[in-house]
């Protein structure tokens, strides 16, 4: 017995809370090992870059071009108080901002070694703030994947971009996929034209929805997109007890569509679902 229902629009983003899930699930299974490996945060001194005009964005520019010279430098070899350290392992490069009104950048590095490096050669290579140099565990690793921004709001100044890598891993820091048919770049968002700014994306997600048809066990579901008036989230909080006393609520946000006239509710005026 088919069944047709109205569910919100996941994306397949870094900047969506819930579709960094979708982003982390094309490569979770290749995730190293990361137990007791190098990792060294980099934060970046506010007050040194706001005193030269930069703010959080240009600062951003001009500091993840110092952190591939720190990767550089390290494959080399840096001579420090007398002795020569040396990290040419794998590694990987995650981005974060800091949940206050700002949201100023900050990087998570991972390289896969056990090498030791004293934090304060770190902070010498870094030279734009402080530096913790540390060990790191597997479930602290997943977990630190699972999200930009604690608050889930993506900064201001993020949004005017049309694109940012939040995920760089080195070549080999990922173990091979078995599964060959599979992007080559599989921590990136789908490779498509970015015409728009991460702004209007978000805007457009939010005023997004998916209608759902189930056509029996087995087989494939119908699913196409649909247009909304307002955010998915905005409309639910206002329609969700009439749609439960009607006993179409069926739970994590799915509304069953039994009439046509179900779905006017949720979109523009003289609009045509034709969701059925």
């Amino acid at each position: 017995m088919s069944q047709t229902y109205i569910k919100e629009f996941i994306p397949n983003s870094w900047f969506h809370p819930k579709g960094i899930a979708k982003v982390l699930k094309r490569f979770w299974h290749r995730l190293p090992n990361v137990s007791g490996c190098l990792f060294a945060t980099l934060t970046i001194d506010r007050e040194a870059m706001r005193s030269q005009g930069y703010g959080p964005s240009e600062s951003f520019d001009i500091t993840r071009d110092r952190v591939r010279k720190m990767f550089y430098e390290l494959r080399r070899g840096v001579r420090w108080k007398g002795r020569l350290y040396r990290i040419d392992a794998e590694y990987c490069t995650k981005v974060e901002f800091h949940e206050d009104e700002e949201g100023w950048p900050h990087y998570h590095v991972v390289w896969l070694t056990k090498r030791f490096v004293p934090a304060q050669l770190m902070a010498h290579l870094w030279g734009y703030g402080r530096t913790n140099v540390k060990r790191i565990r597997n479930e602290d690793f997943q977990y630190l994947l699972k999200y930009v921004c604690k608050s889930g709001k993506v900064p201001e100044w993020v949004q005017d971009r049309t694109r940012m890598r939040i995920l760089q891993p080195s070549r080999g820091f990922l173990t091979p996929d078995p599964d060959k048919r599979s992007q080559t770049n599989a921590t990136s968002e789908p490779r498509t034209r970015r015409t728009t700014t991460i702004r209007e994306r978000l805007v457009k997600w939010q005023q997004l929805a998916l209608i759902v048809t189930e056509l029996g066990a087995g087989a494939q579901k119908r699913v196409r997109e649909l247009r909304l008036f307002d955010s998915f989230k905005s409309i639910l909080d206002r329609l969700v007890l009439a749609v439960a006393l009607d006993g179409r609520y069926l739970g994590d946000g799915k509304v069953k569509i039994e009439k046509e006239e179900h779905i006017y509710p949720w979109i523009l005026k003289n609009h045509n679902p034709d969701p059925f």
